[in-house]
């Protein structure tokens, strides 16, 4: 599955990550895989428990509980065409399975009213019979209209910059530019169920400026609570299976992942109908097919070859 082919199939992802890093920018620095691509490993950044992100127009700001600022880094700009989303090759060796986003939905919310609350279900699948490497993630997601970050509770197997392993685990992340920011991954269970909720705690108001402050949790798992602030919109929603140095079908899960209570509602109490666009690498065996487009208690399926 090539780059172009799926720009051909959604234009709109191709931009989806598009302020993310290029390669091109850090052709010296060592790259890492996160959720949203290849950025550099010194752009990772754990979040301490209680800290929290501060998106500002240019900066963003990683700030402690006792409101002392840790880490401050400029929002990098977009160099490459490339998007991260739609699938990115790694500096690994060749594998058999391409890497990148092999299966997701997206919607985009084209009403005035903002996106508030956005919820999935599902079950965390078999452990892979082969170990060898591969990196798994699994998630839904929010991302702003300025297509240069992501919001994400995230299900990862393998060893991530986040730590990990051998083992399925969960952590919230949030990517900015050339900047990731995630909680400590939490080891679960195969058959473990799991929901990623990102809710709209409140909007601040500054004269002609309104800051909305997000949190990202798996219910039941409090060390992934991620908050953050931003003046950006999160307009668009996604759930995505993204894979990276798989060598086959043995690396991944059996069977299918049933995306579940698919639950999406925007600040005037409207659960809008969800027309998910999705695409999916069928060439290898990977299918996203959407079971129900409601808002309230949608379903989706993820299919492995």
């Amino acid at each position: 599955m090539s780059l172009k082919i799926l720009a051909t199939c959604a234009i709109l992802v191709l931009h989806a990550l598009g302020g993310l890093s290029s390669p091109v920018e850090f052709e010296t620095e060592e790259l890492v895989t996160t959720p949203g691509g290849q950025v550099p490993k010194s752009s990772v950044h754990a979040v301490p428990e209680g800290a929290r992100i501060h998106r500002t127009p240019t900066e963003v700001h990683l700030i402690a509980s006792d409101g002392t600022i840790i880490h401050s880094a400029p929002v990098s700009k977009r160099v490459s065409t490339e998007s991260k989303i739609s699938g990115t090759t790694t500096t690994a060796a060749p594998r058999a399975l391409s890497s990148g986003y092999v299966a997701y939905s997206y919607w985009k919310n084209n009403a005035t009213s903002n996106i508030s609350s956005f919820s999935t279900t599902w079950s965390v699948p078999p452990t892979p019979a082969k170990k060898d490497g591969q990196l798994l993630y699994i998630f839904n997601a929010l991302i702003p209209s300025s297509f240069d970050g992501i919001f994400q509770p995230v299900l990862q197997f393998g060893s991530s910059p986040a730590g990990g392993g051998n083992y399925w685990a969960v952590a919230s992340w949030y990517l900015v530019g050339s900047n990731t920011y995630y909680t400590v991954p939490a080891q679960v269970k195969a058959a473990q169920s799991l929901t990623g909720v990102m809710t709209l705690k409140s909007a601040t108001v500054s004269g002609n400026k309104t800051t909305f402050n997000w949190n990202s949790v798996f219910s039941g798992i409090p060390s992934t609570s991620l908050s953050i602030s931003t003046s950006e919109v999160f307009n668009y929603a996604y759930e995505a299976l993204e894979i990276y140095t798989a060598s086959g079908a043995s690396d991944l899960p059996t069977g299918k992942t049933m995306m579940t209570n698919i639950n999406l509602a925007t600040l005037d109490g409207v659960h809008p109908p969800l027309n998910w666009t999705s695409i999916s690498d069928s060439t290898e065996g990977f299918e996203m097919a959407v079971l129900s487009g409601a808002s309230t208690n949608g379903t989706m399926q993820i299919t492995y070859p």
